[in-house]
Order: structure tokens, then C-alpha cells, then sequence
């Protein structure tokens, strides 16, 4: 499956889930790579990072964990949780 085929399967999905025009249109502006889902800034992102890793998450539900980690879908959920993680533990320090 092409890059774009690929891209046209998850957005389907992806409305299905309930994702938004907003959240589709980041997903282009990032290119559809988990490399583009930057830092957390503020609040306001966090929410959205959260909205949009529920919504690719919902749209991979039917998927094996093997897919899931394979899917344009979990590799960008994968990364926006990560992300979330950092932005949680950004004032923990090691002793």
C-alpha cells in the first residue's frame, strides 16, 4: 500500500472516530508523520494531543497490537503520547 493509499484509509477511519476538520487538517500540516507532532507548549495542546491520541487510537481498535504499531495511525498515537508523557514529567528532576 502507497504512502497516499495509506493516508486515505486512515482519514476514512479517522472520520469515522470523529475526528474533526481541525484535527485533519494537522494531521496534513504535519505531514501525517509522528516526527511533526512537536513539544507540548500549553495547556490548550495538551487537550488537543489528548483528543487526537483517543481519536487514532479509537481508529486502530479493530487492529492487532502487531498493526496497530505498523499503522500510520498507532505510530502517530505512539509519538502524542509520548509527548504527553514528557509534558507530565517536564518538572521531575533525578536525584
Amino acid at each position: 500500500m502507497s504512502d497516499d493509499d495509506e493516508r486515505t484509509a486512515a482519514r476514512a477511519r479517522l472520520a469515522v472516530a470523529g475526528a474533526s476538520a481541525g484535527d485533519l487538517a494537522w494531521l496534513n500540516e504535519i505531514g501525517w508523520n509522528a516526527a511533526g507532532a512537536g513539544p507540548i507548549r500549553d495547556e490548550a495542546q495538551v487537550e488537543d494531543y489528548r483528543r487526537r491520541e483517543s481519536l487514532l487510537n479509537a481508529s486502530v481498535a479493530h487492529l492487532s497490537y502487531v498493526e496497530r504499531g505498523a499503522s500510520v495511525e498507532g505510530r502517530l498515537a505512539a509519538e502524542l503520547g509520548a509527548r504527553l508523557a514528557d509534558w507530565r514529567e517536564r518538572g521531575d528532576t533525578e536525584d
